[in-house]
């Protein structure tokens, strides 16, 4: 019987890009790309989601919220919440039993405080740097979850995956082997990947700005090099993503846009 029960993708706001800037030789212009959310349902473990996208709080806290964006242009409105989704699909807050996060960046944790209790999981590396909450590593304090959310990282997965062919770190997010963490950090400080071992979904965070950056081989600029957090890292990063594409076309590759 599969562990996974259900999968939907949700948008929950939107953010542009300027293509021509951000990759080498590019002519593509302007894209407006929806901000991603993902609700699974686990048999033993319940409703869960991956990531929270944008809210309120982020229009709540304009000064910091500018500071963090830095001339990209995020745009939500009053009905993309994740919550106000949910409600209006019949579904109250209550069901999200588990938050996976693949970092901490307003659009990623924007409606985090507006759950009303859950357990937050993700890699060590990306909860530390929750814990530390340092406005330099992308962090806007004012999204992050209350003391009392339980935080857990994952533990070592000590089986045989498609992932463990691909990446050096592979962590157990409930140790029964239905979703896998991986480390894809450079884009941001930490970041997380989730593999969804019985859909073949793989939620590669902003290892790429999108499937089209990944599909067509585009090359980052120097623009969006000074932007992320480790630059090589990220390169070492999409290489990987880039094989493992070429190499598990039945793999199934999202990204939080």
């Amino acid at each position: 019987m599969d562990k996974i029960v259900s999968f939907k993708q949700y948008n929950c706001g939107k953010e542009e890009f300027d293509y021509n800037e951000l990759f080498r030789k590019c002519d593509k212009g302007k894209k407006t790309l929806p901000i991603n959310v993902f609700l699974l349902e686990h048999r033993k473990y319940g409703n869960i989601l991956i990531n929270t996208g944008c809210s309120h709080i982020l229009k709540k806290n304009l000064t910091d919220f500018a500071k963090f964006v830095y001339g990209r242009k995020i745009i939500f409105g009053s009905e993309d919440g994740i919550c106000t989704q949910l409600s209006n699909e019949g579904k109250d807050p209550l069901i999200i039993k588990k938050v996976l996060l693949t970092q901490c960046t307003p659009e990623c944790c924007g409606a985090l405080p507006l759950l009303p209790k859950y357990e937050l999981i993700s890699t060590a590396q990306v909860l530390s740097v929750l814990w530390l909450a340092d406005k330099n590593d992308g962090i806007m304090p004012s999204t992050l979850p209350s003391a009392e959310i339980k935080k857990s990282a994952a533990g070592i997965f000590k089986g045989k995956s498609i992932m463990t062919d691909y990446f050096k770190w592979v962590f157990d997010i409930f140790g029964d082997g239905s979703i896998l963490a991986v480390d894809i950090s450079g884009a941001a400080k930490a970041m997380a990947g989730f593999f969804i071992a019985e859909k073949n979904i793989f939620i590669a965070g902003d290892s790429f700005i999108d499937n089209t950056a990944l599909e067509e081989g585009l090359i980052p600029s120097e623009k969006l090099l000074k932007r992320v957090f480790y630059a090589d890292d990220y390169i070492s990063v999409q290489a990987t993503i880039r094989r493992m594409h070429r190499e598990q076309p039945d793999i199934k590759i999202l990204f939080n846009h």
